[in-house]
């Protein structure tokens, strides 16, 4: 079955469970989409959002990022 979707924009008191899904486990995810900014929707030639790299850039917080060590390169036969 595929989810249900639906978007108000001038959220009702109450909203209708479709009758299949009915008396069954569900889950209702209340997101609201006030506030959003007017490039909500928008995205790159790659399929990300506008912006989104240069609103998260540097923004880590935590302590430093380290790489372990990757080991040495394994040796491999000659091809042939």
């Amino acid at each position: 079955m595929k989810p249900i979707r639906k978007i108000y924009h001038d959220a009702p008191d109450s909203i209708d469970i479709p009758e299949e899904l009915r008396h069954q486990p569900v889950e209702i995810i209340i997101w609201p989409l006030s506030g959003q900014t007017e490039l909500a929707g928008q995205v790159d030639e790659n399929g990300w959002p506008q912006g989104f790299f240069e609103a998260t850039a540097g923004a880590w917080a935590g302590e430093p990022l380290t790489r372990e060590s990757q080991g040495s390169y394994e040796q491999r036969l000659e091809l042939e």
